[in-house]
């Protein structure tokens, strides 16, 4: 039913721009819709709509069959394949855990404390692992810090978990690998406007985000679920010694992020050290890591699986939409049905606008696409408008993976809602403030302070 009812909204646009539109406009706008309606309802697996993309642009004449696939391996792909690799192999000889117990281990202070470190904690792992494992790893742990305790108001436990999820979703902001929508951000950036985003230039852009969400996440949970919790003296976790393997593993975790730090300097820097950077991309960077990962025997043939293939390709299938809309001239002329809409509006009331409206429709559809359709047309919007693509596109990476309000809109948030400690209303109530809160957010640093970081 929804496959038809998606076929019929393309075909009437089709035929209805044919007085308004050329061809290739019609066929990019058709594949536009078809992508968007199955993305959102996901009717069929995100990944088959990605895979369905390159193949209307051949059948409609968009682009070359081949052309329309060389999105799929876009140096972004291959930035986040070896980010997934280094994630893979810290799971694998459980480093993650490490980390997690260093940290939560030596906590017995004051339980909002406990609390912000979790969450600080929680967030540092989502920047290099996935939101989803780091998610499920703390709550393991911090759920342990519930059983005990005798809590009256019967909201720490809430507090806890969605303190976890919600930090977890803000970590994956700060870096590159942290979360699919801010490599897509930066890999629009390089394919549509050659701006390429560095992997230390994107933490410019996320890492304050991240940090001033966590601040209103712990504020807004005490404050939204009121506890009489005042101390946990024993967090009852034992900190673990290293084996070999696990130390070969932390060295090349330290390795890939000095690297991906270091690949280019900002002037500041470069001016104080003597040294630009050693030069290489943070995907060539990836490359090197992905390659140790294998040569030094800490994965094999059996770990090449466990990366987030369907993530690649629906990375893949977003890229190639974008590169359509492009090709065809639909972004363009988006783009300046969009200057008309905001004619005459404040710079900062478009950026609230594209900022507001990628975060609504990623509450109700997946962020990976939910930036895929943003994007383009947003970097379109920016050069018509006078407005910096740059920041409007990392807004668009950034809001599409900015929601806290239901269950559906992140796997963090699915994780939290299935541990049966908050309910649905629960999640509604803190999320819709903290969903405000990180827009505006966004926007005042988007405003303010990006354009003097590009």
């Amino acid at each position: 039913m929804v496959l038809a009812g998606v076929a019929v909204i393309a075909a009437v646009a089709f035929y209805a721009t044919s007085s308004s539109l050329i061809f290739d406009e019609r066929a990019a706008l058709v594949i536009l819709l078809v992508a968007a309606g199955l993305w959102t309802t996901e009717a069929v697996p995100l990944a088959a709509t990605s895979i369905l993309i390159p193949l209307l642009q051949s059948l409609l004449g968009v682009q070359s069959f081949s052309e329309a696939l060389r999105p799929f391996f876009d140096p972004i792909v291959m930035l986040l394949l070896g980010g997934f690799l280094l994630a893979v192999a810290v799971g694998k000889y459980d480093l993650d855990e490490f980390f997690a117990y260093q940290i939560v281990s030596r906590v017995k202070a004051d339980a909002r404390i406990v609390v912000l470190v979790i969450m600080l904690t929680t967030a540092f792992l989502s920047m290099w692992i996935s939101n989803t494992a780091s998610t499920a790893l703390m709550l393991t742990i911090a759920l342990r810090l519930t059983e005990g305790v005798r809590d009256g108001k019967g909201n720490f436990s809430k507090v806890v978990v969605l303190g976890i999820a919600y930090s977890s979703t803000a970590g994956g902001l700060a870096t590159l690998v942290g979360t699919t929508t801010c490599a897509m951000a930066a890999g629009f950036l390089k394919d549509l406007v050659g701006y390429e985003v560095t992997f230390l230039g994107w933490s410019l852009f996320g890492l304050p985000i991240t940090l001033l969400m966590i601040a209103a996440i712990w504020l807004i949970l005490f404050v939204v679920f009121p506890t009489d919790v005042e101390r946990i003296l024993d967090v009852g976790l034992e900190p673990k010694k290293l084996d070999r393997r696990q130390r070969l593993t932390l060295a090349v975790f330290v390795a890939a992020i000095l690297l991906w730090l270091t690949g280019s300097l900002p002037e500041p820097l470069t001016v104080a050290l003597g040294w630009s950077g050693h030069g290489m991309s943070s995907s060539v960077v990836a490359a090197v890591i992905a390659v140790l990962l294998f040569f030094s025997g800490l994965l094999d043939e059996r770990d090449l699986p466990r990366a987030n293939w369907n993530t690649l390709v629906l990375i893949g299938g977003g890229l190639s939409l974008g590169a359509a809309l492009e090709v065809s001239g639909l972004t363009l002329r988006i783009s300046r049905a969009l200057l008309q809409f905001t004619q005459g509006v404040p710079e900062v009331v478009t950026i609230l606008i594209v900022a507001y409206a990628s975060l609504g429709v990623s509450v109700i559809a997946s962020n990976t696409a939910s930036a895929g359709i943003f994007l383009p047309i947003a970097i379109g919007l920016g050069i018509t408008a006078g407005i910096s693509p740059v920041v409007l596109a990392v807004i668009v990476g950034i809001t599409t993976s900015l929601d806290f309000m239901l269950p559906v809109g992140t796997p963090p948030n699915a994780i939290a809602y299935s541990t049966g400690k908050v309910e649905m209303r629960d999640m509604i109530k803190a999320g819709i403030i903290l969903d405000i809160i990180g827009g505006l957010i966004t926007v005042a640093l988007a405003y303010l302070l990006w354009p003097h970081l590009i």
